[in-house]
C-alpha cells in the first residue's frame, strides 16, 4: 500500500471531500446561492476566473459549512495557494530591476531630447525689446489749477460689484440594492477602486454617485435595484453573474 505525501490544495480537498460525503454540486450551490460556475472554478482552482480574493474566501466559508469541514484549514490552504501561484521573489526582483533600468532610460532620453529642443529653438540671435516708455502721469489740477482754467466739482456714482452667483451643486444618482437571497456585489463608483459586499437576504445597501455605477452581482436573480427612485429590469436569472452600468 503506498501513501500518497503531495500536500492537497483547497480544491482538490473540497471535491474529494464532496465525493466522499455523496454530495452534488447543484445541493452545494442550492445552499450557499452561489451559481456552480463560480463553485466548479473554486474546485479547478482557476484564479483567473474567480472573483477577488476576499469574496473567494466568503465562498470558502459557506462552502465548508455545507460539508462540515474546518473553515480555517480551508482559507490556510487557499491562502497558501495564492502565494505559491504568484511570481516568485528572484522573479520580482529581476523584472524590478528591468523596468527601473528602462525607466531610467527613457526619462534621461526625454531630459536629453528636451534640451537638444530648446537648445535649437531658442539658441539663434532674437530681438531684445526695450521696455515700453509709461506715459507721463496726469497732472492733479484741482489744487494748483493754472490761471484762466475752471475746474468744476465732478460727482462720483459708486457701481455696486454685480451678485455673485451660487455654485449649484450636480446632482448625484442614487443606487438601492435590496437583497432577496444571499449574493455578493462588486461595485465601482465612478471609476474609483471597487468595494465589495457580501449581502445576505433582506439586506439593503444606499450609495450615491456623480457619474456612474458599475456593478457586478454574484447573483443576478437575487437582488433588486432601484436608481434615483426608479426600479432598473435586471435580465439575469438565479445564481448568474451579472455585470451591469448604471446610469
Amino acid at each position: 500500500m503506498t501513501e500518497n505525501n503531495e500536500p492537497i490544495s483547497f480544491g482538490n480537498y473540497l471535491k474529494k471531500l464532496r465525493h466522499e460525503k455523496g454530495i452534488r454540486l447543484e445541493e452545494i450551490s442550492a445552499q450557499t446561492k452561489v451559481s456552480m460556475h463560480v463553485l466548479s472554478h473554486i474546485e479547478k482552482e482557476d484564479h483567473a476566473k474567480l472573483p477577488s480574493p476576499s469574496i473567494v474566501r466568503a465562498f470558502l466559508r459557506l462552502y465548508a459549512d455545507c460539508l462540515g469541514a474546518d473553515r480555517n484549514m480551508l482559507i490556510n490552504l487557499y491562502t497558501e495557494h495564492l502565494e505559491n501561484n504568484t511570481v516568485s521573489g528572484p522573479e520580482r526582483g529581476l523584472l524590478g530591476k528591468r523596468l527601473q533600468f528602462w525607466f531610467r532610460f527613457l526619462l534621461s532620453f526625454g531630459i536629453f531630447a528636451s534640451i537638444v529642443f530648446f537648445s535649437v529653438q531658442y539658441g539663434s540671435d532674437t530681438d531684445v525689446q526695450e521696455p515700453a516708455s509709461f506715459p507721463e502721469p496726469l497732472k492733479d489740477v484741482s489744487e494748483n489749477p493754472e490761471p484762466g482754467h475752471e475746474t468744476k466739482n465732478i460727482e462720483v456714482l459708486a457701481v455696486s460689484p454685480p451678485p455673485v452667483e451660487e455654485e449649484v451643486s450636480p446632482q448625484k444618482h442614487k443606487l438601492l440594492i435590496q437583497a432577496m437571497d444571499d449574493t455578493w456585489v462588486k461595485l465601482i463608483t465612478d471609476g474609483k477602486s471597487p468595494d465589495e459586499y457580501v449581502l445576505a437576504s433582506g439586506d439593503r445597501l444606499e450609495l450615491e454617485a456623480l457619474t456612474s455605477f458599475n456593478i457586478l452581482i454574484g447573483n443576478a436573480g437575487g437582488v433588486k435595484l432601484t436608481l434615483d427612485e426608479k426600479p432598473v429590469q435586471i435580465s439575469g436569472k438565479k445564481g448568474q453573474v451579472l455585470t451591469l452600468k448604471l446610469p
